[in-house]
């Protein structure tokens, strides 16, 4: 596996060109699941595609394709409509009951099934619950270093906050482009844990 430092080199090369479609997308991913926020069935219906949509937009970013704003859309029809409301549903209810017992295992879980979003718009014959369980083995062993990744980015969170958050409209995508360079990285053992 890569270090954190290779995986932001590959996220900024993958940008360059790609800036405006990738801030484009996560603002409108942000305001659309803020908005969703207010409605609990709006979140559970609509926030899975949108979620797969935002990976599939940095997937494709990672792997030099011509991105645009509409592909934050991707969600709603290339897995299949269902198969995203399954993923979002099962992976709230399972960070959420990971969460009760402590925060740490709530933590854990959210790395654990952090790839799902990729995998499923990777392999859109899945089920969000076979997404999940790819994830879950996928990572296995890899989720300590999924952590350092993003941790890797303290200063510039720090830098954000002292911006007022201005500088997020750059980190924010930096940051989803790192975590698709790491699945991009390790994507290629997801064939071997679908059946486990």
């Amino acid at each position: 596996m890569k270090s954190a430092k290779e995986y932001r080199q590959i996220a900024r090369e993958s940008l360059k060109g790609n800036w405006g479609a990738a801030i484009g997308a996560v603002i409108v991913y942000d305001l659309m699941l803020g908005a969703l926020c207010f409605t609990a069935v709006g979140s559970i219906v609509l926030g899975g595609a949108l979620m797969c949509g935002l990976a599939y937009v940095f997937m494709m970013t990672i792997r030099e394709k011509k991105v645009t704003f509409e592909n934050l859309f991707e969600g709603f029809k290339k897995p299949g409509f269902s198969a995203t409301i399954g993923l979002n549903v099962k992976m709230t209810i399972f960070i959420l009951l990971w969460s009760m017992l402590f925060c740490i295992p709530g933590i854990i879980a959210v790395y654990k099934y952090s790839m799902a979003p990729y995998i499923l718009m990777d392999h859109p014959e899945m089920t969000g619950g076979e997404a999940i369980t790819a994830s879950k083995n996928l990572m296995k062993g890899k989720k300590w270093k999924l952590f350092c990744v993003e941790f890797s980015f303290i200063g510039w969170c720090l830098l954000g906050a002292l911006t007022f958050g201005i500088a997020y409209i750059w980190i924010a995508p930096y940051m989803q482009a790192t975590c698709a360079a790491f699945y991009e990285d390790i994507k290629d053992e997801v064939g071997t844990t679908v059946a486990e």
